[in-house]
């Protein structure tokens, strides 16, 4: 009878922890590759984000304040929390139509549209709602024109 012989298996791929650290390697390239706010908005100061995530019966998923700076990446694409596991939204769009328009403040919301599984006519549903307050440097709103100043008129009485 032969004896036991242990069975020798291949190389193993990375463990957990090994996951752990590529992830946040790829998380620190994207933000890199992002650039930073006053690369892409130099005219904002500050950015902050609000955003209520909601399932599609209207619970409560999740709930994020982001403060932006300028030495802030602009990762302006949030995962989805709902049952979908793939979805995104992005709202870079968004954040460059109000930093064109120099408004203070912007509000947007969209649905998550990825099925719950693969072949799946049922949709996530999941529904982002975003508040946006931009502040901008001093020099890059423009100042209010004043009404031009009136003829003096004579308040005499004409003889």
């Amino acid at each position: 009878m032969a004896g036991y012989r242990k069975k020798r298996r291949g190389p193993q791929g990375p463990n957990k922890n090994e996951k752990k650290v590529l992830r946040s390697k790829d998380a620190q390239k994207q933000a890199l590759a992002a650039g930073l706010l006053s690369e892409k908005f130099p005219s904002i100061k500050r950015l902050s984000v609000h955003l209520v995530f909601r399932s599609a019966q209207q619970q409560l998923l999740d709930e994020k304040t982001l403060q932006l700076g300028p030495t802030d990446p602009c990762l302006f694409a949030m995962p989805c929390p709902g049952r979908c596991g793939t979805g995104s939204f992005d709202f870079t769009g968004k954040v460059e139509e109000a930093a064109r328009s120099l408004l203070p403040s912007s509000d947007s919301s969209g649905k998550c549209a990825k099925p719950i599984f693969v072949g799946s006519s049922d949709l996530c549903g999941c529904e982002l709602k975003c508040r946006m307050d931009l502040e901008y440097f001093p020099d890059a709103v423009p100042e209010p024109q004043e009404p031009a100043a009136a003829a003096p008129q004579d308040a005499s009485p004409a003889p």
